[in-house]
């Protein structure tokens, strides 16, 4: 994922900045011109930030409580995938085929790319490129390995436990969009609080039930006297 982000020199002695996602993402929308378009396109039209962009997109239900039992899980495992395809380097996002070769309509594309441009534009408003050394070839494979194993705590099926894993994991896929080093090194903070939170969660849980267990047992042994 490196590139294809670098900087250019513009006509005058100025620094163009580079083409941000949302506007690579109205461009290939108002480019089409057949009646169907696969998500292999899409992609490949986002060229090395599909990645973060489907990172950041898979793990965003998982922000919020799942009013579909186990959703979680659904849309947790897409990104286990993701996450392991950044920890191994891969520049580009490398799609199964039956998901790369389904298809939307262009005209479902281009009525809802301005909507999702609009949201990553709001996001590119704080992203920039920074600390530069967790965009690296070496800081992404290790930011790759933290991001698996928090997209497996969000699968998990435990009430609210996924919830800050996935937000963790967003900020990541976030960074990698923009390279901003900070917003991924926020997200791996955050996700690591989730870990914890939600270990403290199972704990209590489980001694909670080891604790009631153990009082319905006495119970029926003082029953039995």
């Amino acid at each position: 994922m490196h590139a294809l982000n670098s900087f250019a020199p513009a006509a005058d002695t100025a620094i163009r900045r580079p083409t941000r996602t949302s506007e690579m993402l109205r461009d290939f929308a108002e480019s089409r011109t057949g009646e169907r378009v696969s998500v292999g396109e899409i992609v490949a039209a986002l060229g090395d930030r599909g990645l973060g962009v489907l990172i950041a997109i898979f793990a965003l239900p998982n922000v919020f409580p799942s009013t579909v039992p186990f959703g979680n899980v659904l849309t947790g495992i897409p990104v286990i995938l993701f996450a392991v395809q950044l920890m191994l380097g891969v520049e580009r996002l490398i799609l199964p085929g039956v998901i790369a070769r389904r298809t939307i309509s262009t005209a479902l594309l281009k009525s809802a790319a301005p909507r999702v441009a609009g949201l990553l534009a709001w996001f590119e408003r704080l992203l920039r490129p920074r600390v530069p050394f967790m965009t690296t070839a070496r800081g992404e494979r290790a930011i790759g390995i933290l991001c698996m194993v928090l997209s497996i705590v969000s699968t998990l099926p435990v009430p609210f436990g996924h919830q800050l894993p996935a937000l963790g994991i967003m900020l990541i896929g976030l960074g990698l969009i923009e390279r901003d080093g900070l917003a991924m090194l926020a997200g791996a903070a955050l996700g690591a609080v989730g870990i914890v939170a939600l270990g403290l969660l199972v704990i209590g849980i489980v001694h909670g039930a080891h604790k009631y267990l153990h009082i319905h047992s006495l119970r029926h042994w003082f029953e039995g006297l």
